[in-house]
């Protein structure tokens, strides 16, 4: 049984690769970039039910809760952010994320969750030390959304007033992460699975890649 859940789980990380590294090349030749980005909300959709298989084969009730949780406030967090700019700054969404619920792709919550839940668990991969996990997740996650903060706009993900990223975005970034990795650490969620920290690295190299290419 558990050689056969590790295939299951190897399975989903190859697709994983697969079809990210096609997103690369999609993104970076022209004539196949905009059927890239009309493909978005569908890839990051199936990425989600991907992950939550296995979020589900976790069989932890922590975890449910965390992610509901996390799911409501980071939403919340994002709809204030879109209407007030208090939050991240003064921004608003394209249409490439798909569905929209008071001007917030529903998608952006669930992104927020395998971040952070990913570089929790990447990070655990450095140290086992309650005391950094915070603080090192929260960093992971500053970085990722470093990277991916030119390729968002470049592909219309979203627009910052002005063209300009706010400092105030990168403070917001870092306090959320180590908010909810915080919560993460003090529950003390045992985690088997090994594809959602590969899930955060491809995202992450996808964003790198294509913020050297194409922005």
């Amino acid at each position: 049984m558990e050689g056969t859940k590790n295939k299951i789980e190897f399975l989903g990380i190859l697709f994983f690769y697969i079809i990210y590294s096609v997103g690369i090349a999609g993104h970076i030749i022209n004539p196949t970039r905009d059927l890239m980005i009309l493909l978005t909300p569908f890839t990051l959709l199936l990425s989600s039910l991907v992950l939550f298989y296995f979020v589900w084969k976790e069989e932890s009730i922590k975890l449910f809760v965390w992610f509901g949780a996390t799911y409501l406030i980071t939403f919340t967090l994002e709809v204030i952010g879109v209407k007030t700019g208090l939050v991240f700054g003064s921004y608003n969404y394209g249409n490439v994320l798909g569905v929209k619920l008071l001007e917030t792709p529903l998608i952006i919550g669930i992104n927020w969750i395998f971040v952070i839940f990913g570089a929790f668990l990447l990070t655990l991969k450095i140290t086992s030390k309650k005391i950094f996990l915070p603080i090192i997740t929260a960093f992971l996650a500053l970085v990722f959304d470093y990277f991916m903060e030119p390729v968002a706009i470049y592909l219309n993900y979203w627009n910052w007033e002005g063209d300009v990223i706010p400092l105030q975005n990168y403070v917001a970034w870092f306090l959320i992460a180590f908010f909810f990795a915080s919560i993460f650490s003090y529950l003390k969620i045992e985690i088997k699975g090994k594809i959602f920290a590969h899930y955060f690295l491809i995202q992450f190299f996808f964003f790198v890649i294509l913020n050297l290419v194409i922005t």
